[in-house]
């Protein structure tokens, strides 16, 4: 009797105790540094519930290769043909970005990763 005590007290901690050990999934999902220069073509516009989704060309090469306005691209090579020019964010880092990017002297990096639906997603703001 004691060990299917011991088994339902288990069990019941279990329970309780999982949903905290959930992940999200945007935390859980590897992410990579991205560099943009603002300006230029860069599009940003409201995605309508409080956050951003910014549309930008891909530069022809690797971040330490150079930007023109308007340009993201990884930091180690180019994006490749069929990765999203969406970034988009719905966290409260935004504010500490956007406003850099309509300026074309400017440069933001962002930590993100392809989120499968047509959008880089921002997990964080810096290098």
């Amino acid at each position: 009797m004691t060990v299917l005590s011991n088994l339902s007290k288990m069990a019941a901690v279990v329970a309780i105790l999982t949903p905290l050990f959930t992940v999200d999934t945007a935390i859980a999902q590897q992410s990579y540094p991205m560099t943009c220069r603002g300006g230029g073509t860069l599009a940003i516009q409201n995605d309508g519930s409080d956050g951003v989704r910014i549309n930008f060309q891909p530069a022809a090469g690797a971040a330490p290769e150079g930007l023109s306005p308007g340009q993201c691209t990884w930091s180690d090579r180019a994006l490749r043909s069929g990765e999203p020019t969406t970034i988009c964010d719905s966290g409260v880092s935004v504010a500490q970005y956007v406003g850099l990017l309509v300026r074309s002297d400017r440069y933001a990096i962002l930590q993100v990763y392809n989120n499968g639906r047509g959008c880089m997603q921002v997990t964080r703001v810096g290098p």
